[in-house]
This record gives C-alpha cells, structure tokens and sequence, in this order.
C-alpha cells in the first residue's frame, strides 16, 4: 500500500523539531515517525516547483534556494518586509541584495508568528545586515504581520495587489508595466476585497485600471470555507434560480436575507471567489478542506475539456474597465442546458476570466503607451489560465511577463513590498 510521508507539522503551524513533541503531539495522526539524533537549528520546508504558462514557477521557494540573495538595487537603506498574512515568507533588503525567507506559513497562528520572529532574527544575523528602521507591511490593518511592523519599526503599509505587480516589475527591471493581479483576497485602497485587479504601475505609482464586478461574498470568510455560498451570490447577482448552488434550503435562506440586508456581507472583485463558485455549482468541490481546494479541483476537472468561446463581456464603470463575471455566469448556465460537460464548462470558465483580464490589461497598455503586460497573484499558478493570458497578450504585440525568481501568490508578495517601499521612498 502507499506511504504518504510528510514534515511533522499542522496545517498552517511550523513544523516540530523536538522528537519528544513530535511523538507526542502527532501520535493521534501519524502511523509511524522517521526522527533523528541530529538538532534542527532553522526549520525549511521543501520548496514546490510547477509549468505555468510554459515555464518553471514557484509556488514555494523554500529549501534550496533559501537564503541565496536576488539581486535588487534598491539604496543604500536596509528595508525588511513581512508579507500578508497566510503563505508567509518575510524579506529583507541590505546592499543590493534581497533575502527572501523559507516559507513561514498562516502566523494567524501564534506559534508561526513566533516562528516569523525566530526567522527574522536568524536571517538578520546570518547576513550581517543592520536592523532595518522601515517595515514594509499589507496594508490590511488587522494582519499579525501589521502589527508587528508596528512593533518593530516603522511600518510602510502596501496595498496587497500593488505590491504583486510591483514585484513582478522589479523581477524584470522595468519601470512601466500593466500587471493583471488575480488571487482570492487582498484589502483594498476602498476598504473592499479585491482579489480580480489590473494595476498601471509606473515607477512606484499604481493605479487600479480594471478589476472584475463586485459581487456579495455572503458570511464573509465563511465564504472562503463554503464555495457554495459563492455560487448562491453569483446565480443570485445573474437573476437566476440559487437553488442550484448546492446549498441546503436553510443555509440559503440564509445567504439571501445576507444579501438582502447587506448583513456580513462585504462585496469583493476576488478572481479566487470566481472559480470557487463555479467549482461548487458544477458540483466539483462544495466544500473546502484545505487551501484554494476548489480553484485546483475545477482546474483538474478543466485539463480534460475544451472551452467555448465566450466574448468576454467588458464595460467601463467606476473609473475604470470592469469585466462581468456575472454575465460570464450567466453564459455557463446557458451552456449547461445545452447539454456541456462539466469539463468543458470548467475549461471555458477559465479562459473567459484569463482572456476577459488580459484584453483590459492590453486596453490599458495601449492607452499609456506601455509595451509590458504581466501576471501576478496566486491564480498565476494556474496553467491554463498563464497560457490563456499570455497568447492573448503576444497577440497584441506586447511583451508578456511573469515570474521566474519568486512565487506569483502570497509566498512572494514581501519582494514586491520590499520593491514598492523603496519607490515610495
């Protein structure tokens, strides 16, 4: 039979590194311990690398890249940045030099935030560099990670999805780019959650050029957790019958007096909340059990299908391009009674968002004159979708970008904070 063998950790909290802890605080959940007489003095998780739009990306830089510095004029200032809050890995800034860190993890948990302190000590000793005075930090202001900015120096809060573009800028060296940051959630400038953004970003100033319709995320982060309360939202926001989400009668009702009454119930342009409605209608995954789980299942379930060709529906409102997913919803429903397959309908709802963000990314670009478009974000790890976004942007004649040196979701997002702040200084 197969042996799953895995580091001795709970999901989200650092690994143990004392035999004696191992035993006895995993003894319920594993079978079996592999330990040694060796000491552990700087836990590192294995690093994880996939193809993503046809070349090598990182989801966790970690083991065998840790701590080799990236190359980064940024001055003479010494600067360390913590990143968001889950995926976490800090970093620090000292004579040209980046030190991204091992992953960290969620330091929502107190035994990671102390593992993040542990860290930052380590790492600081290891290269010499001086105590930086400037923190760059999310700019949620509730994040652990804020608030030790807070505590240990003077923090430099970044807006989550600037700071994913800037750091895919400052991989390239470039001072213009039009960056498509797609993730599940970041605060926003407005106090909403972003998560589907196009950002003009020019030598440290962004601007949010496009982004994807609001939609209610019912019960908040409960949400997250129930992808079927993302779908109620979306047939809901379509004018179509929720009673295909996969929702009990009870919790249902609940979702609409939610929506109806604006009760717990903040509004987000989440590319993450996207799929994982359309995961859950289509039955894939209506529940999650670990991390972005129904993003990755409708992707696996999407591999075997051929999507239909749905114009992206793009409108301006509120400053800026909007592209509709709720009438790309609406579309897949129509698909669904025609008889599609549940592959087919996951394939084309991923091509309509990559293609729908990438043709506002060129319609950006276009307008400014910038010859650069990237992505960013952890749906940046999603094959089909890279792809997807990148034919549509070499169509246009433009130079597509994405990263190489750093992970595209959250485990890279402090490189980006480290690259902004410095701009802003």
């Amino acid at each position: 039979f197969p042996l799953v063998m895995t580091s001795a950790n709970f999901p989200g909290r650092p690994m143990l590194i004392e035999n004696e802890r191992v035993v006895s605080e995993l003894s319920g959940i594993a079978d079996a311990f592999l330990v040694h007489n060796r000491r552990i003095v700087a836990r590192c998780d294995d690093s994880v690398v996939r193809i993503s739009g046809g070349v090598p990306t990182f989801l966790r830089r970690s083991r065998g890249w840790v701590p080799e510095p990236i190359s980064l004029d940024l001055g003479e200032e010494p600067l360390l940045a913590l990143g968001a809050e889950l995926n976490v890995a800090f970093a620090l800034y000292h004579r040209g030099k980046v030190y991204l860190s091992q992953h960290i993890g969620n330091v929502a948990h107190l035994e990671t935030l102390e593992f993040l302190r542990e860290a930052i000590e380590h790492l600081l000793a290891i290269t010499g560099a001086p105590r930086p005075r400037r923190i760059a930090c999310d700019l949620h202001p509730a994040f652990a990670t804020t608030k030790l900015a807070r505590e240990l120096g003077e923090p430099v809060p970044v807006q989550h999805h600037v700071a994913h573009v800037a750091g895919l800028a400052a991989e390239w060296d470039v001072d213009e780019i039009v960056g498509i940051a797609a993730d599940g959630y970041g605060y926003g400038e407005d106090g909403t959650a972003w998560g589907g953004e196009v950002i003009l970003w020019r030598k440290g100033h962004a601007e949010r050029a496009g982004s994807l319709v609001e939609v209610p995320m019912p019960g908040g982060d409960l949400a997250t957790l129930r992808p079927s309360r993302m779908a109620a939202s979306y047939l809901i926001a379509a004018g179509l019958d929720p009673q295909d989400s996969g929702l009990s009668p009870r919790e249902l009702a609940a979702v609409r007096f939610q929506i109806e009454r604006g009760l717990n119930c903040p509004h987000t342009t989440s590319a993450g909340r996207f799929l994982d409605a359309v995961s859950a209608w289509l039955g894939i995954c209506k529940e999650r059990t670990y991390e972005g789980e129904p993003a990755m299942r409708l992707e696996a379930a999407a591999a075997a299908g051929h999507p239909f060709k749905i114009e992206p529906p793009i409108r301006e409102g509120k400053g800026r391009l909007l592209l509709d997913t709720v009438e790309i919803f609406r579309s897949l429903v129509e698909l669904r009674e025609g008889g599609a397959s549940v592959a087919d309908l996951a394939a084309t709802a991923q091509a309509a968002l990559a293609r729908g963000l990438a043709r506002i990314a060129i319609r950006v670009a276009r307008r400014h004159g910038i010859r650069a478009v990237g992505l960013t974000g952890g749906v940046a790890v999603n094959d089909r979708i890279a792809s997807a976004v990148r034919e549509e942007v070499e169509k246009a004649g433009l130079k597509y970008l994405q990263h190489r040196k750093v992970p595209p979701g959250d485990g890279g997002i402090a490189f980006g904070q480290l690259a902004q702040a410095a701009r802003a200084r």
